[in-house]
């Protein structure tokens, strides 16, 4: 029994020997591999050739090759022939003309050159034809399509490129009018930047398809500010005082509002625009003013308009000189006695005339301010405020007064 399972273990062994070595023996085995069609990839047509005044004349096929690779049977297993390349460098050609320029073989990044061989084709170059370049840049036409959303308005279109460089024999190239994209902006509401791409038409506005043209941009990026529109209004900032209250006055601008146009951020912080301050105190009868429109940095003024002019007239208001004989004082941290010293002083008031009209100048009171005044002893002269108790006025100018202190 022990004989019969040495028997079958060795029978076994020796199956896997020699498994082993036909595997690799088989593995080692040439193959031989073909690769048709491979294209040439020429180097340096835009770059060194170019700078030469040269370029490569296409023909209507692609140039190829047909390989034929010897490789052991394991390296064919996993030879990818979609990543091999042949690569010719135009950098060495010098004139123009037909003329014979070497290629190379890039063999799969996996694979190492040491494990195949080349059979064929044995001598590697390929005939080439090289002509003169000419260069033109062509116009590049931007055709909108759509409209902006409601409240928007589109800005001025900005390309890059801004004309498109065709490079090709002068007979090619001569053909070629202009380059033209489109743009959709159908409800846009922001800016819109879009990478187009482009077609090539002749000066009969026909499309132009030329392989032996050579745009050096593949494509054209597009800019369009999309910009909020709105109406806004005109302002004047009118510091009321006793006396001149702006329900006393009638007034009007030349310009209500403007429109403006903007990046719909910034629009939306701006409701109205300031155009200047004005103290109605300081206004006497009819007056007209001109205010320049400060419109914010990046917003643009769509009407055009630069300033606007403010007529104003002070109405009923009026003025009246009075003697004020009541006094008093403000403002005294000391501890002396305080007395005021002045016991009339003209004032000129100021407001509607049926307030003035009731005033004889008992209503009228003068304060002394004496917040500048140290608790020193002495006469001093000090600046006073009016008040009328009972009506809305105000009075005209600065007051002194003389007070005695201790």
């Amino acid at each position: 029994m022990k004989s019969k399972r040495r028997k079958i273990f060795y029978v076994a062994l020796s199956i896997l020997i020699a498994a082993t070595i036909w595997f690799y023996v088989n593995n080692k085995e040439s193959v031989t591999v073909y690769v048709h069609d491979v294209p040439i990839e020429f180097l340096n047509e835009d770059t060194s050739l170019a700078d030469k005044g040269l370029m490569r004349i296409s023909g209507e096929e692609e140039t190829t090759v047909d390989l034929k690779l010897q490789m052991p049977r394991n390296v064919a297993f996993y030879f990818d022939t979609s990543e091999l390349h042949l690569v010719s460098d135009l950098s060495s050609v010098t004139y123009a003309g037909k003329q014979s320029v070497s290629y190379t073989i890039l063999l799969p990044s996996n694979v190492s050159s040491s494990s195949v061989k080349i059979e064929s084709p044995t001598i590697r170059t390929t005939q080439v034809e090289i002509g003169e370049l000419s260069k033109k840049d062509v116009e590049i036409r931007c055709k909108v399509v759509g409209n902006v959303a409601e409240g928007y308005i589109a800005g001025t279109i900005q390309l890059l490129p801004e004309t498109l460089e065709v490079r090709g024999q002068q007979t090619d190239i001569m053909q070629i009018s202009y380059a033209q994209i489109t743009l959709d902006i159908e409800d846009a509401t922001a800016t819109v930047v879009k990478l187009l791409d482009y077609t090539l038409y002749d000066f009969n506005d026909q499309p132009v398809e030329n392989k032996n043209i050579h745009p050096m941009s593949e494509s054209v990026q597009v800019t369009m500010p999309v910009l909020k529109v709105k109406d806004v209004p005109l302002t004047v900032n009118f510091i009321e005082t006793a006396g001149s209250r702006l329900e006393n006055f009638t007034y009007s601008l030349s310009y209500s509002s403007i429109t403006l146009s903007g990046d719909a951020s910034q629009m939306a912080a701006i409701d109205e625009i300031t155009l200047g301050t004005l103290a109605l105190e300081d206004v006497h009868g009819s007056e007209t003013l001109t205010y320049d429109i400060p419109v914010p940095d990046g917003i643009n003024n769509l009407s055009g308009i630069t300033s606007v002019t403010l007529s104003i007239s002070s109405g009923s208001i009026t003025s009246k000189n009075v003697e004020a004989t009541h006094f008093s004082y403000e403002n005294f941290s000391g501890e002396h006695s305080v007395s005021v010293v002045t016991s009339s002083l003209p004032v000129t008031l100021r407001g509607p005339a049926s307030d003035l009209d009731a005033i004889d100048g008992s209503e009228v009171r003068v304060i002394a301010d004496l917040s500048d005044i140290a608790a020193d002893s002495g006469s001093y002269t000090v600046p006073a405020r009016v008040e009328v108790s009972g009506y809305d006025v105000g009075a005209v100018g600065a007051y002194e007064v003389t007070v005695h202190i201790g």
